[in-house]
């Protein structure tokens, strides 16, 4: 069996106590099952999802290939794109799948690769909203626009292809995005402690979090720290009210306070802990305990007054925000199904660095309930919201659930599993979040030669949220895993104003 590397992938010198499993595979029970109906079924029929919502048609129109107008009011419709461009970029690694199927997959990764060349402009912008909508405007709409959380995921999904086939055609794109962000904003290369910006950049941030953990690992993929450094600047610079209260207040985009200096979630969930993820990832690669420290602090906090049973988070349907402590109301809990991905992504982060196994239960938790709940046992429907109690009359009127057909509730309405939903985002999400799965399961303790353990270091046959919650609200059951590993040390890493249109409730994750 090869190595093979996952989305994170600390440095050789990362403060971390464990390293990311190199070598393992799921060969049975249910998430072998339910990665296979993500390789057979989800992934491959999301490319003409794309195209019937509009994404494809939308970068076609940046690209010139095609007259229209801009599909959706909403900008962040790259980022569906690009989310299952990085789920075909880990599905690719799977040993299971198909000669044909892989093949199908290199040709749509082929002509996306292409789309977004003749889409990217000379200086490396990339955003078809904005292109099409605002041609000539950069960064200005940094509230709500996504352009930096569109180039996250775009950087994420060309680490992953690269990672899993060697091909580096994406990541080409994905740098040029990059580098253009290094040059726009902070104070350059030398982002001194003063963070004020140059004559020709920008001081700001983005109203939704996610272009910090992706800058990180394209540090860790090529080993260039101006990528690392620009991550640091937007960190930092959180929390100094950068984007002014909007509709919700500073901290629905955790401006209200600096993350060191937080003493709880608030805001957002989604952007709250993908926020926390690069701020994981940060501490990870600069040794700066202060990071560390915020991340562990709020991540406790929030296990202990503002997650739900099934490890879902957010009560607030109208700002997708989490609530007070301890307001965890079961009928208008909104546990988005992004929210669930960004916990497992920071729960991931922190049991590396620290190798403590409270992170490896409310992960499993979270996996077994909260993000098996976003998606049908047949791979096609899915779920933006999870309350953990939906009566049957009330579904489709003042409880905002959503049948097929249907228009959203502007508040939520996204509470049934649909084949697809005006913001999109829980499919993609979902499968870039399957692909990658053995890589949840942590590896041996770094400069240990005996290799991998489970996460929380005992069997899911043993311990597991699918036996302690399997009776209760919105768990999803199924059998025992298998998952065998190929004991090796793992202890060398790899360095080489509002949106106009929009009426609250469902968003982006």
């Amino acid at each position: 069996m090869e190595d093979a590397r996952g989305p994170i992938q600390p440095t050789r010198d990362a403060a971390v106590l464990r390293r990311p499993a190199s070598r393992g595979a799921i060969t049975g029970g249910l998430w072998a099952l339910r990665r296979r109906i993500n390789r057979e079924v989800s992934v491959p029929e999301a490319w003409q999802r794309l195209n019937d919502a509009g994404n494809i048609h939308n970068l076609r129109l940046a690209a010139g290939l095609v007259d229209g107008g801009y599909v959706s009011e909403l900008p962040f419709l790259d980022s569906d794109v690009y989310k299952w461009l990085e789920a075909v970029g880990w599905v690719l690694a799977d040993p299971e799948l198909d000669p044909a199927s892989a093949g199908r997959l290199r040709t749509l990764l082929a002509e996306s690769e292409l789309l977004l060349r003749a889409a990217q402009q000379d200086d490396g912008y990339l955003d078809s909203y904005f292109q099409v909508e605002f041609p000539g405007e950069r960064f200005v709409q940094l509230h709500w626009g996504h352009e930096l959380y569109c180039a996250g995921h775009l950087i994420q999904a060309a680490v992953a292809v690269r990672r899993t086939t060697g091909d580096e055609g994406l990541l080409e794109v994905a740098r040029r995005v990059a580098d253009l962000v290094v040059r726009s904003f902070g104070a350059g290369s030398g982002q001194d402690e003063s963070n004020q910006a140059g004559p020709d950049q920008i001081d700001g941030i983005c109203g939704h979090p996610e272009i910090e953990t992706a800058l990180v690992e394209l540090y860790r993929e090529t080993g260039e720290p101006a990528y690392l450094q620009t991550a640091a600047y937007f960190i930092d610079r959180r929390g100094h009210g950068l984007l002014g209260a909007g509709r919700f207040g500073a901290q629905y985009w955790q401006d209200h306070r600096p993350v060191r200096e937080a003493e709880g979630v608030a805001g957002h969930a989604v952007r709250q802990l993908y926020l926390l993820a690069g701020v994981a990832d940060l501490y990870a690669e600069t040794g700066d305990v202060s990071w560390r420290t915020a991340a562990e602090r709020l991540w406790t906090e929030m296990v202990a007054t503002k997650t739900y049973l099934t490890g879902g988070v957010g009560a607030h349907h109208s700002d997708e925000a989490f609530g007070d402590p301890y307001e965890l109301p079961n009928e208008r809990s909104y546990c988005e199904t992004c929210a669930a991905i960004a916990s497992i992504m920071l729960c991931q982060r922190l049991l590396l660095i620290t190798g403590e196994a409270k992170y490896a239960d409310l992960l499993e938790r979270t996996l077994y309930n909260a993000f098996l709940a976003g998606i049908s046992l047949d791979g096609q429907r899915y779920s933006y919201a999870n309350p953990l109690q939906v009566r049957d009359d009330h579904l489709g009127n003042a409880q905002g659930v959503q049948r097929a057909g249907q228009q959203n509730d502007a508040d939520g309405g996204e509470q049934d599993q649909q084949p697809y939903h005006r913001h999109r985002l829980p499919r993609p999400s979902l499968q870039r979040t399957g692909g990658p799965e053995p890589k949840l399961v942590e590896g041996g303790r770094v400069g240990e030669a005996d290799g991998l353990a489970h996460a929380g270091e005992h069997g899911t046959d043993r311990h597991t949220t699918q036996h302690q919650l399997g009776r209760g609200a919105g768990a999803r059951t199924g059998g025992a895993e298998h998952i065998h590993h190929e004991r090796r040390d793992t202890g060398a890493g790899d360095a080489p104003g509002d949106l106009p249109g929009h009426a609250g409730g469902a968003e982006e994750g």
